[in-house]
């Protein structure tokens, strides 16, 4: 799938998909952004130093951008030993030797029993005393994942393989099952060292990360690479840029870039759903199916193909942010309380973000940031109205409403079909979403459509004809032109336009369009 090409050939360049999908990896391990785009930095230039070839630095390049692809695979055991908080597991316990269990305990005790609360004392108690056994399962899990995820990203195989052995040690201990010494990967024993040497050089400076290179050679890590980073380390980190480092981090990829067809979009979308969906068993198989109710949605209203894609790749990447909340907030039986709240609020802001920084993907950011707005302007993140939501955003939020209702929820069993058309309805009546979007994901999902186009009830009393005149007014059509789109009478439209002018309290078309925006009496599809 993925060709080797110099760049004066077309096609999307793999490299600025893959950093976006760095910054969600960032995200779940609530580490600074452009982590990973770091390590992919700093991993290429310590390969240099070591006379490694070309397509060597290719693939620690690709296999550091991916070296946490899998992380939420590995959930279930990281939310029990954090009380539920499996973010702040996998932030705190990345800088962890797993070998040395005093500092493992050090770290759970003052990183992790304090966020834990009495309510979950004894069951983390309980998992941290098996936590010996537990996290390196873990880590098992999200290697596996790791690996299966980057072959549908698009990485080459020998990245996917090294991915298998990204959290193995030099000595072979905490993963019998993995190889030790040479018969690690290389690729993947140098993206582990400048991992967590970047990680003690964010907390204390390139001396910290010095001394944890230093104390790990020979155990954790491959000593020939260890003495390699300790004579040339500051200048490494030297070089790495302050502020963002996105453009010095592609820069730096080695040639030839690797370059895909824009249909990969849908490999990389559909991938990205998994990695989402894959951390809550609430959520399983959540996002492909919001992705299938807006696709089926945007064709029965006649939106183009290139809409209909977008609205897909939408639907599948559209919960990206959500690797941000920890899953005890997803498995709460209560209220949640501001903080809690504030995080989810804030998915679609991280989600948009992420999608806005690679060209590729800036169609769908604009969409995937608007799924829970609503119409009268009560949703969020924005909290924006109907007059800047287009069709495809109107679409995706009514289907991630209706794919949610139907599944169960910490908090609620699954709603009937039919329940969940009678709320979908209640929002149209309430001027939440657009009842065009919830007749088409309707219809989608096998419902019926609205029995009758008056089921929503117009502002100021307007009849349906007066919407229609009222709509082809926002869109500049003098009178004999809506006239010929209404197969009525010129003397009827003026009728039409003197009875809307009067209910609604205007005296110009001006006054009308502005009417209508504010009133999301426009047509969407038209727009």
């Amino acid at each position: 799938m993925i060709a080797k090409e110099g760049k004066t050939e077309r096609g999307l360049r793999l490299a600025e998909l893959l950093a976006a999908v760095s910054l969600a990896t960032d995200l779940a391990h609530d580490v600074p952004a452009e982590s990973a785009l770091r390590d992919s930095l700093l991993a290429v230039e310590l390969a240099r130093l070591a006379g490694w070839s070309e397509p060597d630095l290719s693939d620690v390049f690709y296999l550091a951008l991916l070296y946490h692809i899998g992380c939420t695979g590995a959930v279930a055991a990281q939310s029990r030993l954090g009380a539920g908080d499996d973010v702040n597991v996998r932030r705190w316990m990345s800088e962890a030797d797993y070998a040395n269990r005093p500092q493992l305990m050090r770290i759970a005790m003052t990183k992790l029993v304090p966020k834990w609360g009495p309510t979950n004392w004894a069951p983390a108690m309980a998992a941290l005393a098996t936590a010996g056994r537990d996290l390196p399962e873990a880590l098992a899990n999200t290697a596996e994942a790791a690996a299966r995820l980057s072959q549908r990203l698009g990485a080459s195989p020998r990245v996917t393989a090294s991915l298998s052995h990204a959290y193995g040690r030099w000595d072979g201990q905490v993963f019998p099952s993995l190889p030790s010494g040479e018969g690690l990967s290389a690729t993947a024993r140098l993206v582990h060292l400048v991992h967590v040497a970047q990680i003690y050089h964010q907390m204390g400076g390139p001396d910290a990360a010095d001394e944890v290179v230093r104390r790990r050679s020979g155990t954790e890590f491959d000593p020939e690479l260890a003495r390699l980073w300790l004579q040339n380390s500051h200048d490494l980190l030297r070089n790495v840029a302050l502020d963002s480092v996105w453009d010095q981090a592609l820069h730096i990829e080695p040639e030839p870039h690797r370059r895909v067809g824009p249909v990969h979009l849908d490999d990389i979308c559909s991938a990205l759903a998994d990695f989402v969906d894959l951390a809550s068993p609430f959520t399983s198989g959540h996002s492909a199916g919001v992705a299938r109710l807006a696709e089926a949605a945007a064709l029965d209203v006649g939106l183009d193909s290139d809409e209909v894609a977008t609205i897909r790749r939408a639907g599948q990447a559209h919960d990206l942010g959500m690797v941000s909340v920890p899953n005890r907030i997803w498995i709460t039986r209560r209220a949640l309380n501001p903080s809690e709240w504030e995080r989810v609020r804030l998915h679609t802001y991280h989600g948009q973000r992420i999608l806005s920084l690679a060209a590729p993907m800036r169609s769908l950011a604009s969409v995937t940031g608007l799924h829970h707005e609503r119409l009268d302007g009560s949703g969020y993140h924005r909290g924006l109205s109907a007059s800047v939501m287009s069709m495809p955003a109107r679409i995706l939020a009514v289907a991630e409403m209706y794919q949610s209702m139907k599944e169960p929820r910490a908090w609620r069993p699954a709603l009937a079909p039919d329940k969940a058309t009678r709320q979908l309805r209640d929002e149209v009546a309430a001027h939440r979403l657009d009842p065009r979007a919830v007749d088409a994901v309707l219809l989608a999902a096998g419902q019926p459509r609205s029995s009758r186009r008056s089921e929503r009830a117009w502002p100021a009393g307007l009849t349906d004809r007066e919407v229609d005149v009222l709509r082809a007014i926002t869109r500049g059509l003098a009178n004999k032109e809506i006239a010929r789109g209404l197969h009525v009478s010129p003397a009827t439209v003026h009728t039409h336009v003197l009875n809307l002018y009067g209910k609604i309290g205007v005296k110009t078309r001006a006054g009308a369009t502005l009417y209508a925006f504010e009133h999301d009496l426009t047509d969407p599809a038209n727009l």
